[in-house]
C-alpha cells in the first residue's frame, strides 16, 4: 500500500498507528465502536436466522438468560464479499444449527447485539474476523492472466480501509474538520439509508468488482451494495454534466493505462471519508493499469476538495485477477443497514 499527501507528506506515522489496530479490519459500513472489542463472550445456542445481506451478514442465536428465559442474540459479521472470502456462503447456517458464537458484546446491553469472532457447527471452527486476504484462497484458484482490464477483480485488504473509515489524520480545511468533529456516525452515516459510498472510497474496498471494457465506455461494478460507475471514453469533457452521486467520469487510454477524471460530484456527508463531507469542488483523477505478470492490476487515485481537503490525497491498492470468482452484487438492505442502531 501506498498512500500519502500530494507534495510527498508522509503518513507513516498513520500507517503504524492503523498497524497496531489491525486486530480487526475496519471494512464496516459504520463504526466499531458500538461494540468492546477488549471483550470476548461466549454463546451457546441454536440459529434461528441466518441473513446473508449487505451492508452486513447477521446470525441471529437463540439462547437461554440467565433467569432460564431464551433470549435471542444478533450476532453482525463482514459483508457478504468479506465473508465469501472466508469460505461462508448463504447455506453456512440453516435454522436449528446448534452453535457455539465467540464475539465481542455491544455496549448497549438491552440490544443484545455483538460483533463475530467465530462461530462453531458440527466440530467446524468459522473464522469472522482477522485478516480477511489470509482466507483469500477459500474463492480463488490458480492465477490467470488478464488479457486487458476486462473481468472479475478481488480488491484485496490493506491499512487503506482503515483511513477511509476512521480518518484520524486526515489534510482537512477547517471546514472540514468542523464536519468531521460533528460527526455522529449514528445519525449521520449515509448508509444508514443505503446511500452507498462514492469513489474513491468504493473502489479501495474489499470487495468484488467486474470491469467491462467498451468502446465508448467502462463499467465498473461493485458485489457490495451493487454499485456501478461508468466512465465515458467519447466524451472530451464535463461540461453540461448534472451532478450526481458517482460524479462523471471521461476516461482516455495513455498506453495500456486507463486515466479516468470525475467532477460533478453531488453534495455527500461522507464523501470523502467516513465523517468527512464532499462538494461541488471535489475531483477524482484515478489510473486503472495491469501489473506486469497480467495477473494483477493497480488502481491509484488523487483526490481533491478544495472546500473540505488542505491536501490532495493519494493512494493506491492492488486486485486480484479472478476469473473462478462468481460476481454476484447484492444491493444494501434498508433493514440490515439500520439494525446497527437499532433501527
Amino acid at each position: 500500500m501506498a498512500l500519502h499527501s500530494k507534495g510527498g507528506v508522509s503518513l507513516n506515522k498513520l500507517v503504524l498507528m492503523a498497524s497496531l489496530l489491525m486486530t480487526l479490519p475496519a471494512t464496516a459500513h459504520h463504526s466499531r465502536s458500538i461494540y468492546d472489542e477488549e471483550q470476548t463472550m461466549t454463546l451457546e445456542g441454536v440459529v434461528t436466522e441466518f441473513e446473508w445481506a449487505n451492508p452486513h451478514v447477521y446470525l441471529f442465536v437463540e439462547t437461554t438468560h440467565e433467569e432460564g428465559d431464551p433470549v435471542v442474540w444478533t450476532i453482525e459479521h463482514g459483508s457478504t464479499t468479506a465473508m465469501k472470502k472466508r469460505g461462508w456462503s448463504p447455506d453456512t447456517f440453516v435454522p436449528g444449527d446448534e452453535v457455539i458464537v465467540q464475539a465481542h458484546p455491544g455496549r448497549n446491553v438491552g440490544q443484545n447485539m455483538a460483533l463475530v469472532y467465530s462461530v462453531e457447527h458440527a466440530g467446524v471452527t468459522r473464522l469472522g474476523r482477522g485478516d480477511p486476504d489470509e482466507a483469500l484462497s477459500a474463492i480463488q484458484g490458480p492465477p490467470a492472466e488478464a488479457d486487458s482490464l476486462s473481468g472479475t477483480w478481488v480488491v484485496l485488504q490493506t491499512l487503506m480501509v482503515r483511513y477511509f473509515s476512521e480518518p484520524f489524520d486526515w489534510p482537512v480545511s477547517e471546514r472540514g474538520a468542523a464536519a468531521l468533529a460533528s460527526y455522529d456516525d449514528l445519525t449521520m452515516n449515509p448508509q444508514i439509508q443505503c446511500q452507498s459510498r462514492t469513489a474513491p472510497w468504493f473502489m479501495i474496498f474489499p470487495s468484488v468488482q467486474r470491469i467491462d471494457v467498451g468502446e465508448t465506455k467502462v463499467s465498473i461494478h461493485s458485489e457490495y451494495d451493487a454499485i456501478e460507475r461508468t466512465i465515458h471514453l467519447d466524451i472530451a469533457s464535463h461540461q453540461d454534466a448534472e451532478p450526481s452521486h458517482q460524479g462523471h467520469s471521461i476516461g482516455w487510454w495513455d498506453g495500456d493505462v486507463l486515466v479516468v477524471d470525475t467532477t460533478n460530484f453531488s453534495n455527500h456527508r461522507s464523501g470523502a471519508a467516513r465523517g468527512i463531507p464532499s462538494g461541488s469542488q471535489k475531483r477524482l483523477v484515478e489510473r486503472f493499469e495491469l501489473d506486469p505478470g497480467r495477473t494483477s492490476m493497480t488502481y491509484r487515485f488523487e483526490l481533491e476538495d478544495p472546500e473540505y481537503l488542505s491536501e490532495t490525497v493519494v493512494g493506491e491498492v492492488q486486485s486480484a485477477y479472478r476469473p473462478d470468482v462468481e460476481f454476484a452484487p447484492i444491493p444494501c438492505d434498508l433493514e440490515n443497514a439500520q439494525r446497527f442502531r437499532g433501527g
